[in-house]
Order: C-alpha cells, then sequence, then structure tokens
C-alpha cells in the first residue's frame, strides 16, 4: 500500500479535529449525523480531549430521557433507530463515559427481541437486520451486556445458517416468518447484497464479522471467530468492487478483528483511493454528510491498524 491505515486515519482526523469548536460541537454540524461517529474517530486516532469534548456536546444537546437521542433532521432513523446509539455508546466506554455508556445501552436494550436474539432495527419493529443488529451487539458487549450479545451472536448464526445460496448473495434481513427473502425493489439494497452486481451494501459481511470476533474474544469461544470469517469468506463471491468503495469499509474492520490482514489491507488500499486532498471522503454539499463518512473512515482505518 502506498499509505498505510494510520496515515490514512490521521489525515482524516486533522480534518475532523478542525471542525470541533470549544463547546463539542462540529462546525457545520446541524444535526446527529455530524457527532454519532466523531467521538469514536476522534477517540482512537490521537485526540481523546476532543472526543470527550463531542460526547459533552452529544450529552447536552441530543440525549434525552431514557437514553434515546434526538434525531430530528436524520432521515433514516426510524430505519436504523438504534444505529447511532450503537457507535455513541462504544464512543462512551472508551472514553470511560460509563455513566452515558449505562443510558445508551438501556436504550438500545429495549429494542432487542428476546425470542429470535436480535434487535429491531426499525422504529415499527418489524424487521432485524444485520448492520443495526451486529451494532447493537457490540455496544452491549462493550458495556457490560454479554447476556445480549451473546443472543446477537446466535442471531447471526441463525441468519447464516438459513442463506440459501451465499455464491448469489447474502440476505440481510429477518422479519417474523424467518428470513427476509421476498421484497419490493426499492428495498433491494437493504435487503439482498447481490453478488452479481456492483455497488452493493458490502458492508454487511463486513460489520457482522467485527462483532463476531468481538464476541469470541470476549468469550473464548472459537466458534464465533470461524462464523466472523464465513461471512468474510462468502463476500469473495461479490463483484471486483467488494474492496474498493465507500460501501467496503466495514469489511476491512471485519477483516482486522478476525485477522484476514490481507482484506484488510485491500479495503484500506481502497479508501485510501476515494480520500479527498483535505483529508476527508465524500464530497457534498452537505457538510454533515462529509462529516459523517469521514469520521467513519476514520474509525474504521484506525480499528484496521490497532487490530
Amino acid at each position: 500500500m502506498i499509505e498505510g491505515p494510520w496515515k490514512l486515519a490521521g489525515r482524516g482526523a486533522a480534518w475532523l479535529a478542525e471542525l470541533i469548536q470549544a463547546d463539542g460541537s462540529p462546525r457545520g454540524g446541524g444535526d446527529l449525523r455530524a457527532c454519532y461517529k466523531t467521538a469514536i474517530a476522534l477517540q482512537l486516532s490521537g485526540h481523546p480531549r476532543l472526543a470527550r469534548a463531542v460526547l459533552g456536546h452529544v450529552e447536552h444537546r441530543y440525549l434525552l430521557p431514557g437514553g434515546d437521542l434526538d434525531g430530528a433532521g436524520v432521515p433514516w432513523l426510524q430505519t436504523y433507530r438504534t444505529y447511532p446509539h450503537a457507535w455513541l455508546c462504544c464512543a462512551a466506554v472508551m472514553a470511560a463515559r460509563f455513566d452515558l455508556a449505562r443510558e445508551l445501552s438501556g436504550f438500545i436494550a429495549s429494542y432487542h427481541d428476546p425470542s429470535t436474539g436480535g434487535f429491531f432495527a426499525d422504529e415499527a419493529r418489524t424487521t432485524q437486520e444485520i448492520m443495526t443488529t451486529s451494532m447493537a451487539g457490540l455496544a452491549c458487549l462493550w458495556s457490560g451486556r454479554h447476556e445480549l450479545a451473546t443472543a446477537t451472536g446466535g442471531w447471526l448464526d441463525r441468519l447464516y445458517a438459513a442463506q440459501p445460496d451465499l455464491t448469489r448473495g447474502l440476505y440481510t434481513s429477518w422479519s417474523a416468518t424467518g428470513l427476509v427473502t421476498r421484497f419490493e425493489e426499492p428495498d433491494a439494497a437493504g435487503c439482498f447484497v447481490n453478488a452479481a452486481k456492483p455497488g452493493q451494501w458490502y458492508f454487511q459481511y463486513g460489520i457482522s464479522a467485527a462483532f463476531l470476533a468481538a464476541l469470541a474474544g470476549a468469550t473464548g469461544e472459537s466458534h464465533w471467530l470461524g462464523l466472523a470469517r464465513s461471512f468474510l469468506a462468502a463476500s469473495e463471491h461479490c463483484g471486483p468492487d467488494r474492496h474498493a468503495t465507500p460501501q467496503s469499509g466495514k469489511l476491512g474492520w471485519g477483516a482486522a478483528w478476525a485477522g484476514r490482514r490481507d482484506l484488510a489491507e485491500s479495503v484500506a488500499l481502497g479508501l485510501g483511493a476515494l480520500q479527498n486532498g483535505d483529508g476527508s471522503w465524500n464530497v457534498s454539499a452537505n457538510i454533515i454528510e462529509t462529516i459523517d463518512v469521514t469520521a467513519e473512515f476514520v474509525a474504521l482505518l484506525a480499528f484496521m491498524e490497532l487490530a
């Protein structure tokens, strides 16, 4: 690789750090999307004081009674209800803000489905899917709710076992009737990673692997690491862009934690090719979206380097 993950993360972190104001709010960040990954990105990349400042801003501006967050302006919040809570919970644990982690994980736990072991993704509590469940499981694992984390592992185990043909792709959602294999075309991206098409949500293979590798380390049960590597192996059925798109980042994270350094390095190379000259990612007229994507890639690259 021309530049390693740590150098790429450092450039992105420097861009983020310049945006953090005295009260911990990112300049130009008008809603939760500018904060929910920024704290962990700064914590992982050598800016712990700024990370704590961002967490303080989140606590004063967005935290609601019961551990929920004010998601006004976030267009996808009703679909992925606990996703920002989980990122912030992990950041709070890393920053020793255990009080904040307890509140956030309590809200996340309220979306757990004991009948399946997974977490409802949507506000209506009709669907469970890989990304939301894996991130919720990781937040529970890190914040001490180990029973829920282990149940998450079981959910991923059953979802993987129910796949009809991994060479064709990965079905990512579960409903009251089991694996979701029928859906309307507008919902296709969120329900199925189609191995025959480019530009898919490759992160579904990666975030599941990241959580399962963490669960294996926490429990000492090798089965979870084997399952993590099975999810990663299934991604190899996808097209040649699987390591080179913005949707590839979490694949590198999962690969690094599961001991697949070759795969992690390939994804880091792909992310490096997408980085802007100023250190950010995702050129957008909406600065909030640029902050969101940049913070995620800083965090993921740091995870890859530190694994």
